[in-house]
């Protein structure tokens, strides 16, 4: 990695931390010169509203079919060969591909009070993990803790829709087979006030009243992701809604060349909302 590429990186997480600390009373001052600039981008591209809706939804469109299979509901559940094959996510995600000789797998964590899968990345002549404990005690960086690992083993084409569709997979590639409490994981991309409201009004759904004045709100922001390049980084910029916490703006930091390793993310609520049901 590059000496700028450092230097690039310390700026975001000098960024991030102080995108952290408590904002100023009424009173306080703050401090100007403590205000560090991100990295310089020399592309930024908005991808378009349709496109990202058409991906979206194809990308869900795998996922919303699959049941889900009583044989993963106990510990240390193993898959089956009917199981859901999460190769089947390139036929959507067509700019994006594993590194030769890998594939795309899960393994199924099953908690009791909630259960999802876990993607990872394996050789493609490997044996598979044969559940999550196997997994886990593998290596610690492929432990839960990293469980951005798999992204290491897929290349971008490098251009701005792939790393959009890096960025999808990030965020809703777990979404399948999801059991009780694991559907709190529901942040999904979206990419204008249209699929804005189909959110609010989805599941466990707002009134009338609420859903307005949200719009409302949310009409201050362009929703339509955004890709920024440089030399050697990608920021991916995309708003999602989740029933559990609302519109929230979503950045990942990641390496411009395959391997596309994530340096940081970070999160900012645009508009809160909670649905108010606890399961």
């Amino acid at each position: 990695m590059s000496h700028k590429t450092l230097l690039q990186i310390f700026l975001f997480l000098s960024i991030l931390a102080v995108s952290l600390q408590p904002s100023c009373s009424q009173g306080e001052m703050a401090d100007d010169d403590m205000a560090i600039a991100e990295p310089s981008w020399l592309l930024v591209t908005t991808i378009s509203p349709s496109y990202s809706k058409e991906v979206v939804a194809e990308f869900e469109a795998l996922q919303e079919p699959l049941g889900f299979p009583d044989h993963l509901a106990a510990e240390d559940a193993e898959k089956t060969e009917g199981d859901f094959d999460a190769n089947l996510y390139f036929e959507v995600l067509d700019r994006i591909s594993p590194q030769r000789g890998y594939v795309l797998d899960y393994v199924y964590r099953y908690a009791g009070i909630g259960g999802g899968p876990v993607l990872y990345a394996r050789k493609a002549q490997a044996a598979p993990y044969r559940n999550y404990s196997e997994y886990a005690a593998a290596s610690p960086e492929k432990r839960a803790d990293r469980e951005d690992f798999y992204l290491r083993h897929l290349a971008a084409d490098g251009s701005p829709e792939s790393f959009f569709q890096l960025a999808l997979l990030r965020i809703q590639g777990e979404q399948f087979y999801q059991f009780w409490h694991d559907a709190y994981n529901d942040d999904r991309i979206i990419s204008d006030l249209e699929e804005a409201r189909a959110g609010l009004g989805g599941g466990f759904g707002a009134d009338e009243g609420v859903v307005e004045r949200l719009l409302s709100d949310l009409a201050e922001y362009d929703l339509a992701p955004t890709v920024s390049m440089n030399g050697d980084l990608v920021k991916v910029e995309a708003v999602v809604f989740t029933k559990w916490g609302g519109f929230i703006k979503r950045s990942i930091l990641m390496e411009r060349e395959a391997p596309h390793l994530i340096i940081g993310e970070r999160e900012e609520v645009l508009v809160a909302y909670d649905c108010g049901i606890m399961f």
